[in-house]
C-alpha cells in the first residue's frame, strides 16, 4: 500500500491497483454540518413525540396510572433517545449504508477500510464511540489536529477502526459494446430471486472492478472476472454459459441491481 496526501493506492493479492481519492477537511466538515442538521431534526421529532405523549396519553389511560407518572420521566426518556440519536446515527448509518451517512452521500464520501474492503459494524462502531475523543474540548479540535497531521487526513476513530473516508466518483459502470452486441443478454427468470441476497458490500466489489477493469493487466482483468462470477454462481447454483462471459455476467447482474433498487 502506497499514500499521498491526496490519494490512497491500494494493491490487491491479485496485483490490481486501485485509486482512491481521500476526502479533505473541507468536504469532510461539509457531510459533518449536513449530518447535524439531519440529526436536529431527528432530535427535534423526538422531543416532540415525548411532549405530545406526555401531555396527551395520560388522558386515554382509565387507570390513572400514566398520570401519576413524573414528567421528569418523561424528559429523562427524551435525554435517553437523544444519546441513541447522537451516538447511533453515525454507527447505524454507516455500518448498513456500507459506510455513507445522508450527509456524507450528498456530498459524495464514503468510509473505506485501509485495505479498500467495506466497513462491518465493527469498524463502525469503533470510529464512532471514539468520536466522543476527537471532539473533546468542543467542535473536534483533537480530531481536526490529527488530521492535519495524516497523511491519510484520518482521526483518531479512523486510526482506531482502520478505516479512512474516500471521494467516491460517480460514473455509470462502462459497458463493452463490442461484446454485448456478439453476445446473448442473460434470460435467467430467477435473477431478480439471487438479486434480492445480493448484499451491498458485494455489489460495492463488483462495481468497483468493472469501473477499474479498463486499466487492469488483460490476465489479471479476466482472473478476477472469472472468480467473481463463478462464486456468484456457485452461490446461486448457476452453471457457467459458453454464450456469456464472465464480464458480462457482472455487467447484468448490477444493471438489474441498480435498476430494481436504484443502488448508488
Amino acid at each position: 500500500m502506497e499514500t499521498a496526501k491526496e490519494t490512497l493506492k491500494i494493491h490487491t493479492p491479485e496485483h490490481v491497483g486501485f485509486r482512491y481519492v481521500l476526502a479533505g477537511l473541507g468536504t469532510r466538515s461539509s457531510a459533518f454540518l449536513l449530518d447535524t442538521i439531519v440529526r436536529g431534526l431527528f432530535i427535534l421529532f423526538i422531543f416532540l413525540a415525548v411532549s405530545l405523549l406526555a401531555r396527551w396519553l395520560p388522558a386515554f389511560d382509565p387507570t390513572g396510572i400514566l398520570a401519576a407518572i413524573p414528567k421528569s420521566w418523561f424528559f429523562a426518556l427524551g435525554v435517553l433517545a437523544y444519546g441513541v440519536v447522537d451516538l447511533g446515527y453515525f454507527l447505524i448509518f454507516e455500518a448498513l449504508w456500507s459506510g455513507q451517512t445522508p450527509g456524507k452521500r450528498m456530498q459524495n464520501l464514503r468510509v473505506i477500510r485501509v485495505n479498500g474492503q467495506p466497513i462491518g459494524w465493527l469498524e463502525s462502531s469503533i470510529r464512532n464511540i471514539l468520536r466522543a475523543v476527537d471532539i473533546l474540548l468542543g467542535f473536534y479540535p483533537l480530531g481536526l489536529f490529527v488530521m492535519f497531521l495524516s497523511s491519510r487526513s484520518q482521526r483518531i476513530g479512523d486510526y482506531a477502526a482502520g478505516t479512512v473516508v474516500i471521494v467516491e466518483r460517480r460514473r455509470n459502470v462502462p459497458m463493452d459494446r463490442t461484446r454485448l452486441r456478439t453476445t446473448s443478454k442473460l434470460n435467467l427468470p430467477e435473477l431478480d430471486v439471487h438479486l434480492s441476497t445480493l448484499e451491498p458490500k458485494q455489489y460495492q466489489v463488483i462495481r468497483s472492478f468493472l469501473q477499474r477493469r479498463q486499466v487492469m493487466n488483460r490476465a489479471h482483468r479476466s482472473e478476477l472476472a472469472r472468480l467473481l462470477a463463478r462464486r456468484l454462481m456457485k452461490r446461486w447454483g448457476i452453471s457457467p454459459s459458453a454464450d456469456i462471459s464472465d464480464e458480462t455476467f457482472l455487467e447484468e447482474v448490477v444493471g438489474i441491481y441498480e435498476r430494481s433498487r436504484r443502488a448508488i
